[in-house]
Formats: C-alpha cells, sequence, structure tokens
C-alpha cells in the first residue's frame, strides 16, 4: 500500500505544471504552429473565406453530379428544341441527349409522350408510333407502366380503340410486365361505347394469358359500365362473382346498381324489391339515400303498400326515415285513398320527432279534403303558423277547391281576401280553379269578377278555362259579357 500511495503522488506530482512553465509550453506550441509551411497555408485559406468573404471553399463534386447535371442540360436543350419545331421530337432528343454523352432515360421518353399528347402536332400518331418502334429496337430500359397508360387514355380520347388494343397486345415487347392498372385504363377505354363494349371479353381472356390479376378495381369498372347503359342484370351477376373471388363488396356500388334498377321503366316494385334481397343477402347495407329512391319509385308506380313496407324495413335495418320518406308514403296512399292508414303514418311521423314540412301538410289537407272533412283541413290550416310553418298558395287552393266543391262561395270570397292579405297574389292556376267553381255553382257575375281580375294581372292570354266560360255565358244567356269578353280577349291579345 505504501509503494502504491508513492507511486500515485509522483504521477500526480508529474502532472502539475508550474505556471510558467505551462506559458512557455503555450508559447513554443503557437511558434511551432505558425513556423509550419502547410498549417500557415491553411490558416491563411481560413482567413480568406471566413473573415473577408464570409463563406466556406467549394467542396469538390461528387461522382453523380455530372451525370444529374448532364441530364438537366439535355433537357433543357430537348426544350429549347420544342419550341423551335415539334415536327420531328424524337430525334431532336437523341440529339439533345448525345451532346452530353449520355443515352435518354425512360423518364425522358415519358416526357416526349406527353409534349406529344398535349400539343399533338399533325403528325402526332406517326409519331407516337415511331418512338414506341425505337423503344422497342433501340432501347433496352424496362418501360414504365405511366408511358402505356397515358397513350390508351390519349387513344381512349380520339376514339382509336383498336390503336388502344394492339398498344395493350404489344406491352410485353417493351420489357414491362403489365398490371392492373394498365388493363383498368384499357376496360375505362373501351367501356365508353358500345362497340368497346364487344371487345371487353376478349381484353379479358387477353389479360389471363398475360397474367394480369383482376382485382377489385376491375370489376367495379366493368359494374359502373354495365349500370351506365341501364344493365342492372348483369351487373348483379358480376357483383355475385367478385364476391366468390374474395374481394370486398363496395357499398357505393351497389348503390348505383340499386339507382340503376330504379331508373328502368318497366321494372315492376316486386322485381326492384328482390333486386334489393339479393343485394343485401350480399352483403349490401342500404342507406337512407337507397330507401329513399326506392320509396320514390314505387310511390311513382302507385303501389303504396310496398312503400309502406319499405318505410317500415327501413326503422327495423336502424335507419330513420326522413320528412320526405314519410311525404313520399303518405302521399301515395292518399291518392289510393287509405286514408286511415295515412292517418297512422302521420301521427307516427309526430312521434318520432320529425318536423312537418309545407308539403306535408299539403298532403294530409288533401287527404282531409278528398274526405269530406273540410273544416278539420280550414282548422290545420290555420293551426300551420303556430307549428313554425306559414301556408303558401297551393295550402290555400286546396281549402278554396273544397269549399267550392261544397258551394260554400260566401267562405271563398273570405278566404280569397285572407289570401290576398297573406300572399302576393293569385296565380294563374287558383284563378281558374275558382271560376271554374263560381261557374258550377251558378255564380255568374263573381266568375266575370274574377276574369277582370285575371285581365288586370295580365294572366288572361294564357289561361284555357275562358273558352269554357264564354260557353257558359252564353248558355245562360249573358251574350253581352261574353261578347265583351271576347272583345277584351282580342284586344288583348293584339
Amino acid at each position: 500500500m505504501l509503494v502504491a500511495h508513492c507511486i500515485c503522488k509522483r504521477i500526480v506530482a508529474a502532472q502539475k505544471i508550474h505556471p510558467w512553465r505551462q506559458k512557455f509550453s503555450a508559447n513554443q506550441s503557437t511558434l511551432n504552429f505558425s513556423t509550419s509551411p502547410f498549417s500557415s497555408s491553411s490558416s491563411r485559406i481560413s482567413d480568406y473565406y471566413i473573415r473577408k468573404r464570409r463563406k466556406w471553399p467549394i467542396k469538390p463534386h461528387k461522382k453523380q453530379l455530372p451525370e444529374i447535371l448532364a441530364f438537366q442540360l439535355a433537357k433543357k436543350s430537348f426544350k429549347l428544341s420544342i419550341k423551335k419545331s415539334k415536327a420531328q421530337l424524337l430525334p431532336d432528343l437523341i440529339k439533345a441527349y448525345a451532346a452530353y454523352e449520355i443515352d435518354p432515360s425512360p423518364q425522358s421518353y415519358h416526357f416526349l409522350f406527353k409534349i406529344l399528347i398535349q400539343t399533338r402536332p399533325s403528325n402526332c400518331h406517326d409519331q407516337i408510333l415511331q418512338v414506341l418502334h425505337h423503344i422497342e429496337k433501340v432501347e433496352n430500359f424496362e418501360t414504365p407502366e405511366c408511358i402505356f397508360i397515358d397513350l390508351i387514355e390519349f387513344y381512349g380520347d380520339r376514339k382509336m380503340l383498336d390503336g388502344a388494343v394492339e398498344l395493350f397486345s404489344r406491352i410485353p415487347r417493351f420489357r414491362c410486365e403489365p398490371s392492373v392498372g394498365i388493363l383498368n385504363a384499357l376496360l375505362s377505354v373501351l367501356c365508353r361505347n358500345e362497340r368497346g363494349f364487344e371487345i371487353v371479353p376478349a381484353i379479358l381472356v387477353k389479360s389471363q394469358e398475360m397474367n394480369i390479376r383482376i382485382e377489385e378495381s376491375t370489376f367495379e369498372i366493368l359494374i359502373r359500365a354495365l349500370c351506365r347503359i341501364g344493365n342492372a342484370g348483369n351487373a348483379l351477376d358480376l357483383l355475385n362473382q367478385m364476391v366468390e373471388e374474395g374481394f370486398d363488396l363496395d357499398q357505393k356500388v351497389c348503390s348505383l346498381m340499386l339507382a340503376t334498377m330504379c331508373r328502368q321503366l318497366n321494372c315492376s316494385g316486386g322485381e326492384i324489391l328482390g333486386f334489393l334481397n339479393d343485394l343485401k343477402r350480399l352483403g349490401f347495407e342500404p342507406r337512407r339515400v337507397d330507401f329513399f329512391n326506392l320509396i320514390r319509385v314505387l310511390v311513382t308506380k302507385g303501389k303504396g303498400m310496398d312503400a309502406l313496407t319499405l318505410l317500415k324495413e327501413m326503422k327495423v335495418n336502424g335507419v330513420r326515415p326522413n320528412v320526405m320518406c314519410y311525404n313520399l308514403v303518405l302521399d301515395v296512399l292518399i291518392c289510393n285513398e287509405e286514408f286511415s292508414i295515412a292517418d297512422k303514418v302521420f301521427d307516427e311521423l309526430l312521434v318520432l320527432g320529425l318536423v312537418p314540412d309545407i308539403y306535408t301538410y299539403n298532403v294530409y289537407i288533401n287527404g282531409l279534403c278528398m274526405q269530406g272533412k273540410v273544416e278539420d283541413g280550414v282548422a290545420l290550416l290555420h293551426s300551420m303558423e303556430e307549428l313554425g310553418c306559414a301556408p303558401d298558395l297551393n295550402t290555400y287552393g286546396l281549402i278554396l277547391r273544397a269549399l267550392c266543391e261544397a258551394g260554400e262561395l260566401g267562405r271563398v270570397r273570405d278566404m280569397v281576401q285572407e289570401v290576398r292579405l297573406k300572399c302576393t297574389r293569385l296565380d294563374q292556376h287558383v284563378y281558374e280553379m275558382l271560376i271554374n267553381g263560381f261557374v258550377s255553382n251558378g255564380d255568374g257575375e263573381g266568375a266575370c269578377s274574377l276574369i277582370d281580375e285575371m285581365l288586370d294581372e295580365n294572366l288572361i292570354s294564357h289561361s284555357k278555362i275562358l273558352d269554357k266560360i264564354i260557353c257558359w255565358l252564353c248558355k245562360t244567356g249573358l251574350h253581352c259579357d261574353a261578347e265583351q269578353l271576347l272583345r277584351e280577349r282580342i284586344l288583348h291579345r293584339a
């Protein structure tokens, strides 16, 4: 222990240097650094760049930089040649890159094709064929897929289907393994017209020979194309095959197919519901808009009970119907005189917390008037404003028609005054309905008064009921009124 302590003491003592020795050592190291010729040169260079110029010396280029620079310069030179002439772009491209002792890259040819497609010179197609032949016979790189996709879309825009199909068949010659992206591009072009549809089966067979695996996107392109031409049945068969292949079901595609089925005029309500059930078995979950489209079609075909069944199915599937769905069902039920069921549907609408709109009230008031419940209709009309929905001219027109049919012309006049206070003016349809009501009830004076109002409002020229009024005036012996009305009509037309 004593020996170790002595060794440690000597090491510590050796490491301690007196201050004057430290200063001398520092001066000596400075002197040695300054006297070195290499160190002196390095110091002057550092001073030149850092103190005077405030920048670092330029580092030597990497090995790849001259090649990158050459490509940039060649591309710039090619762009300059394009501005001068687009007659022969391939020789200009080769010449521009040869000037810098490099070969054109695949990206260079892609740029060349873009220029041809965008500018479309007079000999565009000939130049495209020339460039393709050069790439096939001279170059040895793997041609990118993006070149063929752009060219196929170009052929599709110019309706050159044969050129697009031929290019698709020649793809392996360009040292390129085609993928589903190229196939989808070609199918999208072919599905634009009827002639292209005839070529699609042969292309699908050819794609199997080229080892292209059909994906979900390919099925979607074909299904959308079939829906576009209204062939929902074949689209459903293709969808079944898509599911059997293990692909996921696209809900948007199913909605499109359902909308296509709804647009077919010769399709019955049962066929539409059966088509919906087929889609649901495949995993389709209809949305509110899908149910709405189906209900609208059923209402158009007068299938009130089927529309009501579909409305109930919405609630079973957890889809809350909106006011528009209830309006459609109410309308068809009232048109079919299913008044008791319509009352239940209207009550259900209120129980669900939905707020009826003006169309809902008009449909329901029309149902009340059809049942002869005019007082209930008037009461509902007067309570609409309190419920936050002001009646419009159509609402008043329904009540006025019912009062005219009931022969209550006094109440008709009172309500007309109320309409004029709340609405801007009566339209031609309401005037004709009122005149017809007054004529039917034998009130010629009231009918003539309404005719005068129509003349003042400049609505008489398009009135189809005017001939009926003139005939009625002649039958009742009011020949002077009929003659005056006819004279005013002629003067108005003149």
